[in-house]
């Protein structure tokens, strides 16, 4: 972790145990261990958000990819109904004027007919 080897270990502990004390060396080291342990903790805690944000990062450009692949697809066939599209509504407006000139015709063909055939509705 620091590059720090037994003997330089061993010799900072001795060092500690003079300065301290042999009364008071063993809670410093538990006090030391404890706090090693909170570090590393807190360090894999980091590391483990920062790969979780890193792998939502990479799914949110796999959705945007997709996402503009769909915008293609859909920008392709709109082009291809914008060219279907337009005989289509010829049709239509073929089909609508036969159907108007034929109920134009129906029309005058009931218009024609004498009233005594017409059935009266409104009158007993």
């Amino acid at each position: 972790m620091f590059d720090i080897g037994f003997w330089e270990l061993a010799v900072i502990a001795v060092i500690a145990l003079l300065v301290v004390g042999p009364d008071e060396f063993p809670t410093l080291v538990r006090n030391a261990t404890r706090g090693l342990a909170k570090i590393r903790r807190f360090v894999g805690s980091v590391k483990e958000d920062l790969e979780h944000e890193i792998d939502k990062a990479d799914e949110l450009k796999r959705l945007i990819a997709k996402e503009t692949d769909i915008a293609k697809l859909h920008e392709a066939l709109d082009e291809v109904n914008g060219t279907v599209a337009a005989p289509t509504k010829h049709r239509t407006q073929v089909t609508s004027e036969q159907s108007h000139e034929s109920n134009e015709k129906r029309s005058a063909e009931t218009a024609e007919k004498p009233n005594d055939v017409r059935p009266n509705i409104g009158s007993k």
